[in-house]
């Protein structure tokens, strides 16, 4: 009777610990802390005095996090603390470059840009709460009115926005396409998950006409669209997004040749009828033919590269004010010459374990939406990161898409917390007990 009670009492489940990210938040502090006392003294050095308001940004981040943290932890929060403690880190680390980024100019940040993390860290909050438990899959009857809105989004601005720079934006330089990274995912989580028979196992010579031409059409309306507005970057990483969920969903390379070929067809067409895209082609593959010109960003961006060397200048002592957009486009080349490699490095790391931790949620997903929806929302984060560094190191060209977290811009860090936010919400999704034996065998398939 001891025993059968000592071996029931042994496998009796484990009550949940209490929520540490508010503990997790102290070593992150420390090192956001060092990283401001290093850009206010590189200020004073320069002689621009530090006045206690230049604290005020350190202390929001601090505040939204401790803030958000108290709330999961009412919310008895069951997820991935260690991805938690990352997203805090890494939105430390855009907020400490916000502050370094004002300060080649002897300004301090603007109010505006000084809300961008409180909020952004409550739309990470609020969209967890929303997708979390079985909510999430409530999701799935938006995924119509996802790509019909998207495409009418795209359409407006393209329409009415104001050019800057070869690309559209909606009035105060707001950039509302950044929804489509969250639209886009939705969108084609619900189409393929509507249809598994059309797509799960299919070759390309076995596709499914009906899907794909509604498929085609819907992407070929949006291409034209985003290339009407000159917004090429956008376009490139929505593509990449659903070459990763065609190859992931369908579990055929041949779909990846089929899109590989549709790429080349439409660069080659980029090469020759766009004026704003060829500029771009060629300034990639020779910027030294116009220095001055379409090459100069590339080029300072490299230089701020190789000046930074292995370990960098110190943070507060680059010159952030020769490289070109350099708050936004090119954030990576201002962190890679302050911190050098080593700060590169450890930076992509950390983008690389939040990825991971993206691509686990969505292999745990026992349903085919969520499942589509957390691989969607971890490529589209993923995509972003590619395209914007290899840009800045010259292996892509330049296509003005920004850093997710570290760039400056209020749109793109609160559609990042919202992706966030919803990937927090899937990992702790669950399925009915009526479907789990379904969910069992698709499991095993996949």
């Amino acid at each position: 009777m001891n025993a059968a009670a000592a071996k029931k009492k042994k496998k009796a489940p484990v009550k949940a610990t209490p929520h540490r990210e508010t503990f997790r938040l102290v070593p992150l502090v420390g090192m956001i802390s060092l990283g401001f006392l290093l850009v206010l003294g590189s200020r004073a050095r320069g002689g621009v005095p530090v006045q206690p308001m230049d604290l005020l940004p350190w202390a929001i981040w601090i505040a939204s996090c401790t803030v958000v943290s108290c709330l999961f932890r009412l919310q008895k929060f069951s997820g991935p603390g260690s991805m938690v403690g990352g997203i805090w880190l890494l939105s430390g680390i855009g907020m400490l470059l916000r502050t370094r980024m004002s300060g080649y100019t002897g300004t301090d940040l603007p109010l505006l840009q000084l809300l961008v993390l409180p909020l952004g860290m409550l739309w990470l909050w609020l969209f967890w709460s929303v997708t979390r438990l079985d909510r999430a899959q409530r999701l799935q009857a938006l995924g119509g009115v996802s790509l019909l809105f998207s495409l009418l989004l795209v359409g407006a601005i393209a329409a009415l926005g104001t050019r800057y720079r070869g690309a559209a934006f909606a009035p105060g330089n707001l950039t509302p396409t950044e929804l489509l990274k969250l639209l886009i995912p939705l969108g084609l989580a619900a189409l393929f998950a509507a249809h598994p028979k059309a797509w799960v196992d299919r070759p390309v010579w076995r596709m499914s006409m009906p899907q794909v031409i509604k498929l085609l059409a819907y992407w070929g309306l949006l291409a034209v669209l985003l290339a009407w507005q000159r917004d090429l970057g956008l376009l490139v990483l929505l593509s990449l997004l659903l070459v990763v969920l065609l190859l992931a969903y369908t579990r055929r390379a041949s779909w990846g040749l089929l899109m590989l070929l549709l790429a080349s067809g439409a660069g080659w067409a980029i090469w020759q009828f766009a004026e704003h895209g060829n500029r771009r082609l060629q300034a990639w593959l020779d910027p030294f033919a116009d220095p001055t010109g379409a090459g100069w960003q590339m080029l300072q961006g490299m230089s701020g590269l190789y000046a930074g060397g292995l370990f960098g200048t110190g943070l507060g002592e680059g010159r952030p004010d020769r490289i070109p957009i350099a708050a936004s486009d090119f954030v990576y080349a201002v962190l890679g010459e302050e911190t050098g490699f080593i700060g590169c490095l450890l930076v992509v790391f950390l983008y690389v374990f939040l990825l991971r931790w993206g691509l686990t949620i969505a292999r745990r997903q026992n349903d085919d939406f969520r499942f589509l929806l957390a691989l969607g929302l971890t490529a589209s984060l993923g995509a972003q990161i590619f395209v914007n560094i290899a840009g800045v190191v010259g292996l892509l060209p330049i296509t003005g898409i920004t850093l997710p977290y570290l760039s400056q811009g209020g749109s793109s860090f609160w559609v990042t917390s919202i992706q966030f936010g919803m990937l927090l919400g899937l990992s702790e999704s669950r399925v009915k007990k009526a479907g789990k034996k379904k969910a069992a065998s698709r499991k095993r398939n996949r």
